[in-house]
Order: C-alpha cells, then structure tokens, then sequence
C-alpha cells in the first residue's frame, strides 16, 4: 500500500514526487491524485523566472518546445524601465509543462490517478483518510496538499492560508508590431485604477507556433499569438470589472481576443502567517501559497516541493508523523526568504498607500539601475534588501518622500 497520497498533479505535487524520488522515497510508496486529465488548460502567463529555469532544469532537464528571453520591462503611467535577467528564461504551454512533469512521474513508476477528484479528507488512525465520492475510501499515512488556490486538503485540515486574490486571462493576436515579443510586460496600472496588482502581456509559444519554435529570425508581434491579463493581488476587485480593465487595456496596445471570453482564476499568494502542516499533512505548491507580489507560481512551487520533499523525508526516517518547525524552516531557505521579502513589498504596494510605494517602484534610482545590469535574479532581491532601504532613504532625504495622491488614470480606463 502507498504511504503517500499528492492531491494535485501540477508543478506542485509532480516535481514534490520528482524532489521525493530523488530524496529517496520508493516510487511505490506514492500515488497522486488529480481531478482532471493532462494535458488539461491551465491559466498562466507561462513564463518560468532564471530561478525557476534553473530549477526546472535541474529537475527535468529542459522540455522541449517553448521559447526563451532574457527580458523584461515595468511599465505604468510613471514611465517605463528594462529589466535584464542574469540567465535564461523560458517561456511554455502550461498544457504541455504540466504533461511532461507529470509524465516524468510515470516514467520513474509512480501511480497516477488522473480523473479522480477527492471529495474529502479526514483525520484517521495513525494517517488520513481520502473519500473519493460516496463509498470509495482509502487511508493514507501522509497526504501532500498540492490543490491550488481552494485545495480540499488545506481546507480538511482547517489551515490558515494567504489571501485569495484572482487572475483574469485569455489569448490575443496582435494588430500591430509595436511590442518585441522577446519582452514580457508587466504594467501597473491597475494600481492607478484602484486595482491592487498589475497586467502583463507576454507572447505564447503555442505548440506549432512561430513564437515556440526552437530557432529562427528575430519575431514580430503579429506573428504569434500573445497572452494578456490581470492579477488582483487582493481579491477585491470583480471578475466583471476585471475583464472589462483587461478588454481595454488590450484595445489600447493593439490587441483582438483570440479566445471565446476571458477567463478567471483564483490564486492563493503566500503569507508568513499561513499554515502548512498537521501531523501526518502538508501542503506544497500553490496550496501554500505564489509569490505575493508578482503572482509568479511555478518557480515557488518547484522550490517549496523541494523543501516539503526533503522535510517528509527526514519524517519518514525518523519514523515521525510530524514535521518540527515545518513553516519556519522555510524561511532559512532562499526561497523562504524571497517568498517574505516579495510580501513585505505586495503588502505596502497593494495596501492603502499602493500609488506612493509605485511611485517608489519606478523613481527608486538604484532599483532602476539593479535592473538593468543583468547580474540580479528577478523577484529575488532579498539579500539586497538593506542596501535598497539605505540608497532610497539617501534618495528621499535629498528629493522627499513619493505622495500617495491620485495619479492620472491611465488609457484604459
């Protein structure tokens, strides 16, 4: 019998298999469970951070398909600025990404049960019982949450979480060759228009695309398809007046729907505060939470899968059905640490005074200049935290600190 139960076969539960395995766990000692059947849609900008490239590689090694850039760009109304990864960043099919992960997951002898929705789970003897419907019930001496946003087992276990904010996205064809998709855009102008949270537009390297092919000459903008939507990082913004941000923001940068509608997504981001163990559980992936600031999830999920792997390990050696110090542990990592310091900045951006900590995002000279160097790993700025705090304080005491007044609104509005 399988002493694991993974709820969920996306980025979460399929690499805190792939981390297991390599961890050492037998492959027969782990089921996953997952209520669709891969490849299933996925909504998601698809874009994996240098650190999630290096993590996905080390994992898997590179999945074919897909595309590459190095560069990325902040707008808003307050102007624009590069920013310049350290190393490669690639660019997927969700669909796809998600089948080759889980793939590898049968490919190493792990049982995969897809089309199987877990209905509940209950605390039990010595582990946990899943209910797969009315009479179907199996018993588990651990079960890995890794459900997304409003995961069965975070809920079951009665565990603290993040906020759930949403996303808003569908694909788009564009009419005109004024962006470069080799740039992914993030904008914050929603935060002008009383959204916490920003808007991206990144090309989509559907499979058989021109935007997914391996080589070939520089690309225009109208020769792929391309990804637009919107995060709300507080969940208090309507799906309605979502959509309606994201249909003219794309009519301002020359954009038709591809899709049938714009779709919505809940997103659960990560908090210090949130919980992620009971004995004889844990949750990985999104069910503990994305970065809170830029909605980035694969890379989080990779890396916290990590962690959940190596700590289930040590349990299991032990002979232990709980994980000391599980939440905790997390932050003496480096993605801990980032996760932390990314929700200290949503926290301030995407609180009461969003436009004055925007208005530091884009005049914060040093940041700016950190930027564009190339040397930095994007979303993961922890450990220059007091050199950032001590150059914008110089910058302040000469110049004065940013207003929250209102800023113009921007064209989509």
């Amino acid at each position: 019998m399988a002493k694991i139960a993974i709820v969920g076969g996306g980025p979460g539960g399929s690499s805190f298999v792939l981390w297991a395995l390599r961890a050492g766990v037998q492959p027969e000692d782990l089921v996953i469970f997952d209520k669709a059947r891969f490849p299933r849609p996925k909504l998601c900008g698809g874009a994996l951070t240098t650190r999630g490239t290096e993590a996905l590689d080390e994992l898997l090694g590179r999945p074919p398909g897909g595309g590459e850039t190095r560069r990325l760009e902040f707008r808003s109304v307050l102007g624009s600025f590069p920013v310049q990864e350290r190393g490669s960043q690639w660019l997927y099919d969700r669909a796809l990404l998600d089948d080759q992960l889980l793939s590898a997951c049968v490919a190493a002898g792990v049982e995969v049960r897809q089309g199987c929705a877990v209905r509940e789970v209950e605390a039990a003897p010595e582990g946990w019982r899943l209910r797969f419907g009315r009479d179907e019930v199996e018993r588990f001496e651990w079960v890995v949450g890794a459900d997304g946003a409003r995961g069965i087992v975070g809920r079951s276990a009665g565990l603290r979480g993040g906020v759930v904010g949403r996303l808003v996205e569908a694909v788009f064809e564009a009419t005109d060759d004024s962006l470069d998709p080799a740039t992914l855009y993030f904008d914050f102008d929603p935060i002008v228009d009383g959204i916490p949270g920003y808007a991206w537009l990144f090309a989509y390297p559907k499979p058989g695309t021109a935007f997914a092919a391996e080589a070939g000459p520089p690309l225009r903008a109208t020769d792929g398809l391309w990804k637009l939507g919107i995060m709300d990082g507080r969940g208090v913004t309507g799906g309605g007046a979502l959509r309606d941000w994201t249909s003219r923001f794309a009519d301002r940068h020359g954009f038709r729907l591809v899709d049938e509608k714009i779709q919505g997504w809940p997103e659960h981001y990560w908090s210090p505060r949130a919980e992620a163990h009971r004995p004889g559980l844990l949750l990985t992936g999104e069910a503990w939470g994305i970065d809170p600031l830029l909605g980035e999830g694969i890379a989080p999920a990779i890396e916290l899968s990590r962690y959940a792997a190596g700590r289930l390990k040590g349990a299991l050696d032990a002979g232990r059905a709980t994980i000391p110090g599980y939440e905790a542990g997390l932050l003496r990592t480096e993605e801990g640490a980032n996760l932390r310091f990314q929700w200290r900045l949503a926290e301030r951006l995407y609180g009461p005074n969003g436009r004055r900590w925007m208005r530091v995002l884009f005049d914060h000279r040093y940041m700016r200049e950190l930027a564009a160097s190339g040397t930095e790993r994007y979303g993961r700025l922890q450990r220059l935290q007091w050199r950032l705090i001590w150059r914008y304080v110089l910058q302040v005491l000469r110049g004065g600190l940013p207003s929250n007044a209102p800023l113009l609104s921007s064209p989509a509005e």
